[in-house]
This record gives C-alpha cells, structure tokens and sequence, in this order.
C-alpha cells in the first residue's frame, strides 16, 4: 500500500543558481519557507497594496488596447455588450465589477482577465497535486529552456523552441524514463521573457510520478542538450553552459510549493508589505506579474509598464509578444493525466479562458447603471478603475460624485468604444467591429 502522505525529497539540480552564459533562466525557484503570520497592523496597507495592483492593471490593459488595436482586447472591458448601459456591482467581501462589457479572455495580452484566469488554473492545479498527493504520488518540476540571442525574433525562437520540445518528448529515452518513474503525465506551462540575450521562451512541467524518482528524472539532461543541437538551437561549443543552466528537475516540497502560489499575484510593494516570498509556485501561470528584475529579464506586462513610463522600444516588444502568442495555450494538460486524475477522484471540468474571465463575482449586488454618454465620459478619462473603487467604497453615490468630478478633468482618451451584438458567428461569439 503506497503512503498516503506527499514525500520530500532531497533537491537534484543540473546546476547552480546565477548562470546567465546562455542568456537563459532556468532556475527560478526560491527555497521553500514558510510565510510570517501577517499582522493586523499591516491589514490596511496590505490592501492598499491590493487595491494598487488592480488599479495597475487597468492602466496595463489600456496601454495594451492602444499597441493592439484588432485584437480582443482592445474591446475587453471597454466595448458594451447591450444597448442598456453598463452595469455597475460590488460584492459583500470586498470588490466592484462591471456588467454589460466584452471580455477578451486572454492571459497574454489582458491584465485584467489574466488575474482572473489565472487564479481558476491555480485552483485546479491545487487539487490535482492534492489527489496525487493524497494517494501517495510526488509531483516534480521540471524547467526546460535554451540559448538565445538578441537578433532572433520572437517567432522564430518559439519555432524551434517548440521543435525541441516534440522532439524530446517523443524520444525513446524521455518515454522510457517516464515509464520508470511511473508517471501518469504532466502539466506544461509556456512563459517567455525579454533580457539583454533577447526573447526567452521557457516551458515549467509538473510531472506526477512516484516518490523518490528526482534522480531518476535527472537522467533526462543529457537527451534534452543533445535534442537542442539536432534541431539546431544550440551546437557543441555551448554544452557547458547548457549543463548548468538549460535544464532543471525539483522535488515535490518545491512542485507543492509552486501549486501553492500558482495565481497570486506579487509586486515589489506587496511583497514589502506581506513579506511575502516568490518560489518554483509562481512560475507556472502568474509569469505577467513576476519581477523582471529577479528573472533577468523582463515579462510582457513588465514590457507594457516600461512603455507606459515612455518607453516606445518595450511598446514594440509587447506588440511582437502579443501577435506571436495570439491564441496560444497558457497551460497544457496531457490527456494521460486527466484520465488518471479522474479515476482517482477528481474530474475537472475545464473552462475556458473566456468563460472564466467573463464569470461574474459571486453574491454581488447592484450599485448603478452608466448610461452610455456616462460610459464616454469614464473612458475618455481613464477612470474605468476609479469607477469601480467609488462603487466598493461608496455605493451610488459615490459613483455620482465620481462622475460630477470626471466632468471637469482634463480628457485624456478619446473615450471610443463599440457596442457589439451576439448571434451570426459560428461560435456564438460577439463579432469584433474595429473602432476607429
């Protein structure tokens, strides 16, 4: 009978921690430690902190509609979705939302929607390595990246990155160690970043096997270096250098560890505040609000701050990073996992992206409706998120001073959006006017 307790191995890693020869970051996890009780002194600023970081977000995302104006997201919480006005509701727990407005659902380009997607996937991803875990099996990262310059373009980087990963996993010594170290398949997140050696695409793999496989595991270090210089990424002078840095296996306290945290979100502020600590947890779904400083390079959504600050060159990268991950899979579950999850409990009903981000806020209650001048006047101000804050904090009528105030700002938008109309698309999708 297998142990029904989650076991800890000691760490096997490909190398140590720092190396920048590739231009690569493979090692990102921080040693596990346990969280310092919060205290009640530092409530408030803590959600101080909160409410700064979601105001961000809504400046990120108008920053993104501005460099990506086809795309959905430059309709997401901005284009009405009815001829009644907009919706505005806040919840008992703390939180406002609107209702009536076009989400985009995607993790890439959208700050907003990407905080809520991103939290549904850690949920799932915590009960996974719960059940796993519960029935005895140990959940492993594994982080897989490679060498890269700066004259190589997004696109094609992932091309051959992607290349790699078929290759590798397809490969009769990759499928012959997961049969040794019994694994019922994995859990693939893609992420990428932008430093001084250019685009870094990177994949995080939670692989559910066996206890005490770490070594075992290791084994795969050498098949990975050898798939990069046969698809061309990398050549023999760089193997060295690959050694320590384009491959790396944790053990299961790190995986449990990186579930834990998969979907909350760390700034510098919040992180001062709460004390808080980023470990292997972050690396799966929360890349857009990691600190580009700790990874070496900079995230999209870090690219869309420095372009906010007046940065025109990050501005053109986001826009690259955006048109090259378009409708691409954050997470990847192979079915092999979701078979064996199932059987031993736990059936997860996926949604997707879209559904999640357009999923109202549980037990809400109604403030106010803005009409559709109103709506011009929000957005040719910026003040979406002020809206929202008026709303938690002060109801109607809090929102009713906002708007008398906004009257006499200075406008700094042009306040344009579009009403969009269900029906005639095959998927029952909102069809996409452009706004002009």
């Amino acid at each position: 009978m297998m142990n029904t307790e989650p076991r800890i191995d000691n760490r096997i890693s490909s190398g140590g921690r720092g190396s920048d020869l590739l231009g690569i970051f493979a090692n990102t996890a921080a040693s596990p430690s346990a969280p310092k009780p919060k205290k009640k002194a530092a409530k408030a600023d803590a959600d101080d902190a909160m409410t700064q970081s979601r105001k961000a977000r809504y400046q990120l995302q108008r920053a993104a509609q501005g460099l990506l104006p086809q795309e959905r997201v430059a309709h997401c919480q901005r284009s009405t979705m009815s001829g009644s006005g907009v919706g505005v509701y806040r919840s008992a727990n703390g939180g406002a939302s609107f209702c009536g407005l076009a989400t985009c659902g995607s993790v890439w380009h959208c700050p907003v929607c990407a905080a809520k997607i991103t939290e549904m996937r850690r949920q799932e991803l915590q009960a996974a390595i719960n059940t796993w875990a519960k029935h005895g099996g140990t959940v492993y990262l594994m982080s897989l990246t490679f060498p890269h310059q700066i004259n190589q373009s997004l696109d094609s980087n992932l091309k051959l990155f992607t290349g790699a990963l078929g290759k590798f996993k397809e490969s009769r010594i990759y499928k012959n160690v997961m049969a040794a170290v019994g694994s019922a398949g994995s859990i693939r997140a893609m992420e990428v970043t932008h430093g001084i050696h250019g685009w870094h695409p990177h994949t995080h793999d939670l692989i559910f096997a066996k206890p005490e496989q770490l070594e075992a595991l290791q084994a795969l270090q050498m098949t990975w270096i050898e798939t990069l210089i046969k698809v061309g990424i990398a050549d023999r002078s760089q193997i060295n250098d690959m050694l320590k840095a384009a491959f790396d296996v944790q053990n299961g306290d790190y995986a449990a560890e990186y579930v834990a945290k998969f979907g909350h979100e760390a700034s510098e502020a919040s992180k001062t505040l709460t004390d808080s600590h980023w470990g292997a947890s972050s690396e799966m779904t929360k890349s857009y609000a990691k600190v580009g400083k700790r990874l070496g390079g900079r995230t999209p959504f870090t690219l869309l701050a420095d372009y906010i600050k007046g940065d025109k060159a990050s501005g053109e990268l986001f826009t690259e990073f955006g048109l090259c991950f378009k409708g691409k899979r954050q997470l990847f579950w192979s079915p092999k996992l979701t078979a064996a999850l199932k059987l031993l409990g736990y059936d997860r009903h996926e949604k997707t992206d879209e559904e999640i981000a357009a999923e109202s806020m549980p037990e809400r209650e109604f403030v106010t409706t803005l009409n559709h001048e109103q709506w011009k006047l929000v957005l040719s101000r910026n003040a979406r998120f002020e809206v929202l804050r008026a709303a938690q904090d002060d109801g109607a009528e809090g929102v009713t001073r906002l708007l008398e105030e906004l009257a006499g700002r200075k406008q700094t938008h042009q306040g344009v959006y579009c009403y969009q109309e269900y029906g005639g698309h095959k998927y029952n999708r909102p069809y996409w006017a452009e706004m002009h």
